[in-house]
């Protein structure tokens, strides 16, 4: 007769008498230790061991693919009841689940979750047995699963142009092709069309690409050994954010044509959606951002910057007590407030406070920080300095100046709301506008050349603070009333650190930045003349 396989109490008694199989130095404490919880089911560990350091090691084994599905579950469980019931410190507790090879089929992808996350080091042994008397003879240290890719799209753009709608479908098939050739297998496409009826527009029929992540593990692009095209050399691959996307798009562009290209980026493609005579159309998609998990609406706000590329406009909710979200959202409005240090520093503060708030917040952020404001008044001041009063400004120009909306909502319907508003204020000293800006600005050529350089950010801070203009924020506090509305219990203005209260107090108090425009209104269409008659504005 066919000898019977030694069951996981047979090999576990083995294995309890022999752990140096596994480590050097383990030593048995206990087998089968029993824990109770006073919340729900005990149980109990197969092994409990000590290392050679010390620490308690919880040993899990599993011998059938039934049993492997329960122990991501057990190993949590019985680390958290080992600390709740015995009051061990969570860094003296470690974890080990040890399985037959192919167990591992079942246990690999869960516990190499675990094991990236979890504040317990976890570890994993492929246990080879004698199939009659399962004794152990060999353990194989298994290697988890690397960090899957977190795939997001990148700030890799471009507009292909066509003068016939249906040139964007060849397109699209072409340019999947010749980027996958380059590493990338996810991208999105979005249908454009220019509406209004032009004979100076040769090409309406736009589809916008934007590329996603190179996945580590492909490496990059051989471009710069296999391809003529240009790609960037090694001391510019430092300046940029996404250097191998980058050296992809050249490979694409290099043989896929169109009527015409166009550079993109999140802040053009925001402009594009802004804009009436532009038309949004099909979303394309392929590779991870295929598959029907994502929704159109969630490109467009990728494309827009809100997935962590955003340096200009951005909007994004998270819930507070989720920490991977929370944690992301923080960093993605640090990264759009890039060149605008007065409202970083305030609007840190304000994200620590709802953080540490008692209970759990929904939190949603709207930026505009286009650091850039002689180009916010250029496009949208007033042509008739008539118009240049506090309240016949356009709402054009309300559009274009900075601007920060922060709301924190509390699941709890009797807690407090806080709500922050940022803006351009001015410290109202006295100012030579004009002079100020010729300072900053000499040409209207250095304003160009300051744009294309990419310093106009810097440029901007010294221009806001020749001017006594600067980046403040107001925080309201909302309480309920007990009649389903809020009522006002608490508000204040916040000052960025250059900007001390007795300096507001002297100067008459702070100003808005159209009051500021309605007391200069000469000096700045003066300023914005040169501008307008060189661009044709």
């Amino acid at each position: 007769m066919p000898s019977v396989p030694p069951k996981e109490a047979q090999i576990r008694a083995h294995l309890a008498q022999r752990l140096e199989t596994l480590e050097p130095g383990l030593r048995l404490v206990a087998e089968e230790y029993v824990l109770p919880n006073a919340v729900g089911t005990g149980g109990r560990i197969d092994i409990l061991a000590r290392d050679q350091h010390q620490m308690w090691v919880v040993i899990e084994l599993k011998r059938a693919d039934k049993t492997a599905r329960e122990a991501a579950n057990e190993i949590t469980k019985y680390a958290e009841l080992l600390r709740r019931n015995r009051g061990l410190p969570a860094d003296r507790v470690r974890t080990i689940v040890v399985a037959l090879e192919s167990q591992w089929r079942e246990l690999l992808a869960p516990l190499s979750n675990i094991a990236r996350d979890w504040r317990h080091d976890l570890r994993g042994y492929s246990l080879s047995i004698d199939e009659i008397t399962g004794v152990p003879l060999s353990a194989q240290r298994v290697k988890w699963l690397p960090e899957p890719l977190d795939q997001r799209l990148t700030s890799i753009h471009i507009l292909y142009l066509f003068g016939q709608a249906q040139d964007r479908d060849r397109c699209w098939e072409r340019v999947c092709k010749s980027a996958a050739q380059a590493h990338i297998a996810d991208l999105v496409g979005v249908d454009v069309t220019y509406q209004v009826p032009s004979e100076t527009v040769r090409y309406p029929y736009g589809l916008y690409l934007a590329l996603g992540r190179i996945d580590p593990q492909l490496g990059r692009p051989r471009c710069h050994q296999a391809c003529n095209h240009p790609v960037l050399l090694a001391d510019e691959r430092e300046d940029w954010r996404h250097p191998d996307e980058y050296d992809a798009l050249c490979h694409v562009t290099s043989q896929v044509r169109g009527g015409d290209l166009e550079s993109g980026g999140p802040d053009i493609f925001n402009k594009l959606v802004q804009d009436s005579r532009w038309a949004i159309g099909q979303v394309r998609s392929t590779g991870a951002f295929s598959g029907g998990l994502y929704e159109d609406s969630d490109f467009i706000a990728a494309l827009r910057g809100n997935d962590g590329e955003a340096r200009t406009l951005f909007h994004a909710s998270a819930s507070a007590s989720v920490a991977s979200r929370w944690n992301l959202l923080k960093q993605d409005v640090m990264n759009c407030l890039v060149g605008n240090q007065q409202w970083t520093e305030l609007m840190a503060g304000w994200l620590e406070a709802v953080e540490q708030g008692p209970g759990e917040y929904d939190v949603e952020i709207h930026i505009y920080n286009p650091c850039d404001l002689l180009g916010a008044l250029i496009h949208g001041l007033p042509h008739n300095i008539r118009e240049y009063r506090t309240k016949a400004m356009p709402e054009r120009l309300a559009e274009l100046v900075p601007m920060l909306v922060a709301v924190a909502r509390p699941r709890d319907e009797k807690a407090e709301i806080s709500v922050l508003h940022g803006s351009l204020q001015w410290d109202g000293n006295p100012v030579a506008v004009q002079r100020e800006a010729e300072t900053v600005y000499p040409e209207p050529s250095t304003w160009l050349s300051y744009q294309y350089g990419d310093v106009i950010r810097q440029a901007d801070q010294r221009f806001l603070s020749l001017l006594g203009l600067w980046y403040v924020i107001d925080i309201q506090i909302l309480a309920p009333d007990g009649s389903g509305r809020y009522k006002s219990v608490y508000e204040s203005t916040f000052l960025p650190s250059g900007l001390d209260a007795e300096t507001v107090e002297n100067a008459g108090g702070l100003h808005s930045l159209f009051d500021f425009i309605e007391r200069y209104a000469e000096d700045l269409y003066l300023t914005v003349l040169p501008y307008r008659l060189l661009f044709g504005t």
